[in-house]
């Protein structure tokens, strides 16, 4: 349970990461009311308080605090003030929490003297800044009926690993949208990518970076490095290319032929022309690629957690169109990585 939270709380930011620490609030303290923003007037700085003591909690949960800090403290004095100017007329200002998703690592000490200054010039009684770690406390402080209703049922037949794994197979198979896999791959031979799909899969790639495995299945481990490994180089051939570029409106990168509306000599159009065919025929072996290494990792997880995971179909390398195959549709499964 406790392994589950913590990958809760890695894939938590904005509003997700808000709802969790209410949810545990709500069990935790019988004084605690949460807010609810309304309108465009929202919630006035104010993610949750307590009137018996006067205390009020501010939630902030970006992707990378590290990075962010400076946003964090910004964001902090901000909705302080707007809480101030305006609650404390309804219950007095006198303690408040800083609610951060640190993701287990810590908080920037200029995080903790922002917060200082914050209690001195509004002579609070007493501040204080909550990282993952004092979420984690409270929440197992609680009942286990509690802990059950915020982190999930855990069912008595599934051992503490494999609901580990199981939580973990969701979070993949959710982050890299394999739902619509047939969708994706089809536009992947047409040389595309949605942005959004772009940050999830980098989203993907940063939660294993950052999980540590129990080592139950060393294959099935394995299996999602291997992946995570073929996602990384799909996403860096978008984002990390000449050839490649984000679109006007943002919400899609493509493979770039605007050289096409330029004036070229013979030789740089030539030049230009190869330099795309490259690109786009290891965009293919890429693309193959991550569908060998999602059928491994599909193949794996069945003979471990889940022995109907996506009902026993291999994933595809999906051609609608039949751009490689004469204008004929067809779908292709790789038997084995390509060199590239």
């Amino acid at each position: 349970m406790r392994t589950k939270f913590r990958l809760i709380v890695h894939e938590s930011t904005g509003q997700k990461y808000e709802d969790l620490f209410v949810k545990i609030m709500s069990y935790a303290d019988v004084n605690f009311k949460p807010v609810k923003a309304h309108g465009n007037i929202g919630d006035r700085g104010n993610d949750g308080w307590s009137s018996v003591s006067g205390r009020y909690y501010q939630s902030y949960a970006p992707d990378d605090l590290p990075a962010n800090t400076e946003n964090a403290i910004n964001k902090m004095k901000a909705d302080f003030l707007k809480l101030k100017s305006f609650w404390d007329d309804i219950c007095p200002v006198k303690e408040f929490v800083f609610v951060v998703n640190d993701k287990f690592l810590g908080v920037s000490p200029h995080i903790t003297s922002a917060i200082n200054e914050i209690k001195a010039e509004n002579n609070l009684s007493n501040v204080e800044i909550w990282g993952a770690s004092d979420l984690e406390r409270i929440l197992f402080s609680l009942s286990s009926d509690q802990i059950s209703q915020i982190v999930g049922e855990s069912r008595s037949d599934v051992q503490p690993h494999d609901e580990f794994y199981m939580f973990l197979v969701d979070s993949v198979t959710k982050k890299l949208h394999l739902t619509d896999w047939m969708r994706i791959s089809d536009n992947l031979i047409a040389n595309s990518i949605e942005d959004s799909l772009i940050d999830s899969f980098s989203e993907f790639t940063a939660l294993v970076f950052r999980t540590s495995f129990p080592g139950k299945y060393p294959l099935l481990d394995s299996s999602i490095a291997e992946l995570c490994n073929r996602v990384e180089r799909l996403v860096e051939h978008f984002t990390n290319s000449n050839n490649a570029y984000l679109i006007d409106n943002g919400e899609w990168w493509q493979i770039d032929r605007r050289w096409k509306r330029e004036w070229l000599q013979q030789h740089d159009y030539n030049q230009k022309y190869d330099e795309c065919e490259r690109w786009r025929k290891k965009l293919f072996n890429i693309h193959s690629n991550l569908v060998h290494a999602l059928n491994l990792f599909a193949n794996e997880v069945r003979k471990t957690v889940k022995n109907d995971y996506f009902m026993n179909q291999s994933f595809v390398v999906n051609d609608s169109l039949g751009t490689y195959n004469q204008m004929q549709g067809y779908q292709y499964i790789p038997s084995e990585f390509v060199a590239i």
